[in-house]
């Protein structure tokens, strides 16, 4: 899907706050783990090694261990020179263990989110849409609805998706953000009788008079405050 592609993206971003910690060999992948001081065998010397081994792409790093020591064919000048580097390196009876960022510290989506995300002020609108007792689907069509960003028709009109920018709703107008969810006689007849089942009584207001009016009166944990 258009998703996992774009998080496959990510993949040489993330890859710089992996630690790998070796171990017994056993987890690590020979070829595309990078055990081998912070690189991977393949990416250091090629396809060429593997094929002079003799191991397959899944072999791991213990099918180089006999009797704890290592042991890399003598058979081309990479694999000598990879026997050479390796020496140093001590055979462990611990397992291999990847941490993130800092040694001790596990994987988990919110860090790896945290680690890449390109970050922003904040925004003083951020608890009228995430708030505690929010509906996912309400909240994500909110911020949508605050950043501008819902394919109205207005917008879609231009870019040749339809052929007309008039409201969904038949009433004549133009579909925007600010007309489709405040102005449309269908929108403003849903907004009152919300109001009335919050004991409000007030008009309905611009879409940026009414952000600001929820930042002001959307605070604390009663029905209405987070209807």
């Amino acid at each position: 899907s258009w998703s996992w592609r774009q998080i496959l993206l990510l993949r040489p971003m993330a890859r710089e706050h992996l630690i790998y910690k070796w171990g017994n060999g056993e987890r690590f992948s020979l070829w595309f783990d990078p055990w081998l001081q912070g690189d991977s065998i393949h990416v250091l010397y090629g396809c060429r090694v593997m094929y002079d081994t003799g191991l397959g792409i899944q072999a791991r790093v213990k099918d180089m261990l006999r009797e704890g020591e290592w042991c890399w064919p003598q058979v081309s000048g990479d694999l000598i020179e990879i026997q050479q580097r390796v020496c140093g390196i001590p055979v462990s009876t611990n397992l291999d263990i990847i941490f993130w960022d800092k040694v001790g510290d596990t994987f988990s989506t919110n860090r790896a989110w945290q680690a890449i995300r390109a970050r922003s002020n904040n925004v003083d609108w951020h608890d009228v849409v995430w708030h505690p007792k929010r509906i996912l689907k309400h909240a994500f069509s909110l911020w949508l609805a605050i950043r501008g960003a819902h394919r109205t028709r207005d917008k879609l009109v231009v870019v040749g998706v339809t052929h007309t920018a008039q409201c969904i709703f038949h009433c004549g107008e133009t579909e925007s953000t600010e007309h489709l969810f405040f102005q449309c006689p269908f929108s403003v007849n849903i907004w009152r009788e919300v109001l009335k089942l919050c004991n409000i009584t007030r008009l309905i207001l611009p879409w940026a008079n009414e952000v600001q009016w929820m930042k002001e009166h959307a605070k604390g944990n009663k029905f209405d405050h987070a209807l």
